[in-house]
């Protein structure tokens, strides 16, 4: 039997004997052989790491008696394939494939909690390593020729992984201090690997040494700044933070981070409230409920088992009995047991909850993972959502949820984690949950509550009457806050005055009944202090029924000029019925549910859905002005014939959308709840108008799952009233959405029915469109004939329609379909007259992804300088449009162009931002094409460990994305700098200086 260990020198033995090739030819060659054992080894490469490019005439002859030669010591197990040879070991025979297979044993172990054991392999596996992979063979060869160095690399990186494997179970075993040493050595050897450094921290931290711990933060982070211009990873942030703040939870966290991208820890709680009263003792013991086995001071017996699954505490109650309140002040109570992050969502539960598919996206982004890499599907976004959180310690907070059944997939798996739910009925099918029957206040805590509000002097004095407002709030928290409020301000009253205000038959009836009666009775006693007009807006904002309203939604419902009607929603906040909020005003959904059932004789029928129609109206005209305002780009299409309500003023215009894409996104939320509305109104007109005008800005600001929930919404709203004009627009909205994240078979079979809809509807331009969308589609698949046909019938229909704008979009695809096809003439002809037309149009969005496209024609024939100027151009334009994607993806081409030059300081300026600005954006793609980019700068610049760093950040990321083609690439790069690091180190051997001779 063989025995092959290229785990450090070559050696070879067969049958227990030495017979390890003293020639440095005949190592060379069986070198290359044994790192692609298994596989074909072409002849080429053979040459490539004996010769690189300089072989002689008898090189071939050369190398088979190389391998005659290799035969006389192996046998049969060198065999002669087309084009080249082929090393054959068996298995167990390879101290690599030993080494790979012993450590996945480890990993198995781990994942079984049998830490001892994974240790005691993980330790067996790395004993296999003697040193540097063939650290006596030196090849003088090209490693892009030969790819040994590239396979030497991704060696390199496999022991560099179970070494961090290693250490997180030592850790997991508390063995910290024993491990300081090693790590010391490791990351003095490799000072920009960032998880190394993570693992020091906090084994230093761990032993007592706290200001090592933070000093090693500082000397990596200047090392990083100066190296690669980019500040530290959130990961490694994050853990210098706790450190600094002393977080004693740092005793007891796995420091591994999860898998997938590393993220800023989500605090998404709102703010607890001051006046918190009369649940303190409840709130300490749903705090430790979560808390339990969740650290070493957490009160759980030592050796006490951990959770097995999340801790889960649910809390129900009525209406207005203080849930939401209760639920926040735990989670801050709890906050610092949860380092990885707090999420929180209110599921709005009754007749239109979040959909969960909503939630886990939202839930996603907040921990960092970037909005193309969801999948649309709830299973898929659940399984990604309890990958991201496993190994983390979180927690969740689900507030007024509607069922169990619901909530299951927003349930992360990892018991470090922890949920609290609250809901107005008992959650009976959450697994496992604790739970929590929430009542009224006892009189005490309702006027404490009252103290908070008009101050202790004022109950003192008048503490009776206090008891008797109490009384008649139904001891109901939010009752007595409204009431509380309204004393407030009103300080001349005496609060006896309330308290005979609430003593009418209608209020005792409610202290007498459920909690819901009892707010109704402070709600009501709120309305009839109000005018006639502010009664009026109430109603109408009870009928809109939406959480949230912009601050012009007084004009529009009540259909009076902005100057007229802007004080009247101030009033309301005076009155305590409603609160400001960012820009907008939010009713409580109690509020809102009161404001809805009021009815006045006074009141037309009609009132209700003609109010709503203006109050979408203004939306609409909002949206329409707005998006004149954003600059071209692939339009959504038509705006749509529904009715606007236009009692604008260009003042009120100017004021409102002086940054439109800000205005946009301050305004998201209630724009999507808008089209919700319609659309459940049965208002399928402007449900879709509105869903596809955003379009346009959920494309541009990346918000992918409000893109897709409002047209889906409206979509179903048109299907159901067969508003077939709506579908096709819609289902060609859909078709982009899936377009623009490379679901291509998705898209097509919404752009199939939209082109069948228009095209019996006669509706020109809305088949160019969809005709142009899927020739993109079909470029993307590779298919050629199909993408040429649809672009084909897209331009003739735009030049029938006189549609410039159409025909700038169409040429600006049949240049990119041209340019893939390798057809660089054409592509460039049509891109120049796509990019004459923005010009023309003024359109600032296409002259910078047309710029952008033409630049790459221009450099690939080797016009680098036209290239760069319309780069620089396009960047630009891209900075003054807030399109971040588009700028990473200029920096990224201006850094390739500037690699071309040789012009590698320059280059490595363009790529750091465009590795930021794709890091910000969540272009993972486009980050490790410009992490790739940069290793090549660096190591051109003789920057090599700065290049290996990030040439392994787009190494991981290629794993992530699956980019094998990257992956390759940028293994042969970092093959290219531990050849480079070999040269650099020493002088080649004689044997290795003078290959031809033997």
């Amino acid at each position: 039997m063989a025995s092959f260990s290229i785990l450090g020198p070559l050696d070879v033995t067969v049958a227990g004997r030495p017979v390890t090739p003293r020639s440095s030819k005949q190592r060379a060659v069986l070198a290359v052989l044994l790192v692609n054992a298994n596989r074909v080894t072409p002849l080429d490469r053979l040459l490539g790491a004996l010769w690189r490019d300089d072989a002689p005439d008898t090189a071939v002859g050369q190398v088979q008696t190389l391998i005659w030669r290799l035969r006389g010591v192996l046998g049969e197990a060198i065999g002669t394939r087309p084009g080249g040879y082929q090393l054959s070991v068996a298995p167990g025979e390879l101290d690599a494939e030993v080494f790979a297979g012993t450590a996945a044993e480890a990993a198995e172990l781990a994942r079984a909690g049998r830490l001892a054991d994974a240790a005691a392999r993980y330790g067996d596996a790395l004993a296999r390593w003697r040193g540097p992979v063939l650290a006596d063979v030196r090849l003088p060869g090209d490693p892009h020729v030969t790819g040994f160095h590239a396979a030497v690399a991704e060696l390199t990186e496999q022991r560099l992984a179970v070494e961090r494997d290693r250490v997180d179970v030592e850790f997991a075993l508390g063995r910290h201090a024993e491990l300081i040493p090693a790590l010391h050595r490791t990351v003095e050897v490799e000072p920009l690997r960032e998880e190394l450094r993570e693992r020091l921290m906090l084994a230093l931290h761990r032993s007592g040494r706290r200001a090592e711990a933070l000093e090693v933060y500082r000397q990596g982070r200047q090392v990083m700044v100066a190296e690669l211009g980019l500040e530290p990873g959130p990961a490694l942030q994050h853990l210098h933070a706790r450190i600094l703040a002393g977080d004693p939870l740092l005793d007891g966290v796995d420091p591994a981070p999860a898998a997938g991208p590393a993220a800023v820890p989500a605090a998404q709680l709102p703010m607890a409230a001051a006046d918190f009263v009369g649940r303190h003792d409840l709130a300490a013991a749903l705090a430790r409920h979560l808390t339990a086995g969740s650290a070493p001071d957490d009160g759980t017996p030592s050796g006490a088992p951990r959770p097995a699954a999340p801790r889960i505490v649910a809390v129900s109650g009525a209406a207005g009995s203080g849930k939401t309140t209760l639920a926040v002040q735990v989670g801050h109570l709890v906050r610092t047991h949860f380092p990885d992050g707090q999420l929180f969502v209110d599921l709005r539960g009754g007749a239109d909850p979040l959909d969960p598919v909503t939630v886990l996206g939202r839930f996603l982004h907040a921990l960092g993972e970037e909005p193309r890499a969801v999948p649309a599907e709830l299973d898929e976004r659940a399984a990604l959502f309890r990958a991201r959180t496993a190994g983390r310690r979180l927690l969740v907070v689900l507030d007024n949820a509607a069922d169990g059944t619901r909530l299951r997939p927003l349930l992360p798996a990892d018991p470090g984690c922890a949920v609290l739910v609250t809901a107005r009925r008992r959650l009976t099918t959450l697994p496992g949950a604790h739970h929590v029957d929430l009542g009224v206040f006892t009189a005490e805590a309702a006027v404490d509550l009252l103290r908070h509000a008009i101050g202790a002097q004022r109950v003192e004095a008048e503490h009776a009457d206090c008891l008797r407002v109490a009384a008649r709030c139904g001891y109901l928290p939010l009752a007595i806050r409204i009431a509380g409020a309204r004393l407030a301000a009103r300080p001349h009253w005496p609060v006896g005055r309330l308290a005979d205000q609430l003593a009418d038959e209608r209020a005792r009836l409610d202290v007498l009944r459920t909690g819901d009666l009892a707010v109704r009775s402070s709600l009501a006693t709120s309305y009839q202090e109000l005018d006639p007009v502010e009664r009026r807006l109430l109603r109408l904002l009870g009928v809109v029924d939406l959480p949230r309203v912009p601050g012009w939604a007084g004009a529009a419902l009540l259909d009076l000029p902005l100057a007229e009607a802007e004080e009247l929603m101030e009033r309301l906040v005076e009155a305590r019925l409603v609160d400001a909020d960012r820009g907008g005003y939010r009713l409580h959904d109690l509020v809102r549910a009161y404001a809805g059932e009021l009815r006045a004789d006074d009141r037309p029928a009609d009132e209700g859905p003609a109010a709503l129609g203006r109050l979408l109206g203004g939306w609409l005209t909002l949206a329409d002005e707005a998006y004149r305002r954003t600059s071209g780009g692939f339009r959504r299409g038509t705006g749509g014939a529904a009715a606007r309500w236009s009692r604008w003023t260009a003042a009120d215009l100017d004021a409102l959308l002086a940054d439109a894409v800000g205005w946009f996104e301050t305004s998201r939320g209630m724009l999507t709840g808008a089209v919700r509305r319609a659309a459940a109104a049965g208002l399928h007109e402007p449900a879709w108008n509105l869903a596809n005008t955003l379009g346009r800005f959920f494309e541009l600001r990346e918000h992918l799952d409000d893109w897709g929930a409002t047209a889906r919404a409206a979509l179903d709203a048109c299907a159901t009233a067969g508003d077939d004009l709506g579908r096709a627009w819609l289902l060609r909205c859909l078709g982009e959405l899936h377009l623009n994240v490379d679901r291509l078979d998705d898209a097509l079979s919404c752009f199939d029915p939209a082109l069948a809809l228009f095209e019996r509807l006669g509706e020109r331009q809305g088949q160019a469109l969809v005709l142009r969308a899927a020739g993109t589609a079909h470029r993307l698949r590779h298919d050629d004939a199909e993408a040429m046909a649809a672009l084909s019938r897209a331009k003739a229909i735009t030049v029938e329609l006189g549609d410039r704008p159409g025909q700038a979009q169409v040429l600006f695809g049949l240049g990119a379909a041209h340019r893939v096809a390798g057809r660089p003439g054409p592509a460039e002809a049509a891109f120049r007259q796509a990019l004459a037309i923005f010009r023309e149009l003024d359109d600032r969005f296409g002259v910078a992804y047309t710029s952008t496209s033409l630049a790459l024609v221009l450099g690939g024939r080797g016009a680098d300088a036209d290239a760069a100027r319309l780069l620089r151009g396009a960047l630009d334009l891209c900075r003054d449009l807030g399109y971040r994607r588009g700028a990473a993806i200029c920096l990224g081409h201006l850094g390739d162009l500037h690699l071309r030059a040789g012009e590698h300081e320059r280059a490595v300026a363009e790529l750091t931002e465009a590795v930021t600005g794709s890091r910000e954006v969540g272009d993972g793609i486009g980050e490790l094409i410009a992490l790739r980019r940069l290793g090549v700068a660096l190591l051109a610049l003789g920057r090599l460990p700065a290049a290996r760093s990030a040439l392994r950040s787009c190494l991981a990321l290629c794993r992530r994305y699956g980019e094998d083609g990257e992956r390759d690439r940028a293994l042969r790069l970092l093959g290219d700098a531990r050849a480079r690091a070999l040269t650099d180190a020493a002088a080649p051997s004689p044997d290795a200086a003078a290959p031809g001779q033997d």
